[in-house]
């Protein structure tokens, strides 16, 4: 059976709250049967590791209701309706850390699961300075910190990170990871 894309018959989105819509469809698949799949629809975001001169990595620290944990994350948000991800990446650095880098440099957009149809831009802030005070939005509850690579690589090893991909992302571009023997 040659492997395609599934046929979908029916859609029905359900709004669950400001930031949260689920997409039941009804798929017909490739051997004819028919079922449901939940997606979660979700927009364009962005996600940013930012890195200091002195190497290290601003972090956006917050209590994330999913895994219900304070996380130390990167910053990350939505991309606003005509803006361009790297404008949005610039003015969410900006507006949950106070932070300004020299060069942003996009990595990608990596999927976040078989599930979701969000669009992710990740990207490289490089030589971040902090050039303001955060400026949150209502629901946000942030406290900047910054943190040496190495102990963020120890955190993402953890899983203690929603975005992981993109952190392992910018480190590989920085040519910070090594294969251990």
């Amino acid at each position: 059976m040659a492997i395609g894309r599934w046929k979908a018959l029916e859609r029905r989105v359900h709004q669950h709250s400001p930031w949260r819509r689920i997409e039941d469809v009804l798929f017909e698949l490739p051997d004819g049967k028919v079922r449901t799949f939940s997606l979660k629809k979700e927009g364009r975001v962005v996600s940013i590791l930012a890195i200091t001169p002195e190497r290290r990595v601003v972090l956006a620290r917050q209590y994330r209701p999913g895994p219900d944990r304070i996380l130390d994350e990167l910053p990350a948000g939505g991309v606003e309706p005509g803006e361009a991800p790297e404008e949005a990446a610039a003015r969410e650095l900006l507006e949950e850390t106070g932070y300004v880098a020299r060069d942003l440099l996009p990595l990608g957009r990596p999927l976040e699961c078989a599930y979701s149809t969000i669009e992710r831009h990740a990207f490289l802030a490089v030589d971040c300075v902090r050039k303001q005070a955060q400026a949150l939005d209502e629901t946000e509850f942030i406290e900047v910190l910054e943190k040496p690579i190495e102990d963020f690589i120890a955190q993402l090893r953890e899983g203690a990170c929603t975005d992981p991909e993109v952190g392992w992302m910018g480190l590989y571009a920085l040519g910070c990871l090594k294969v251990h023997a």
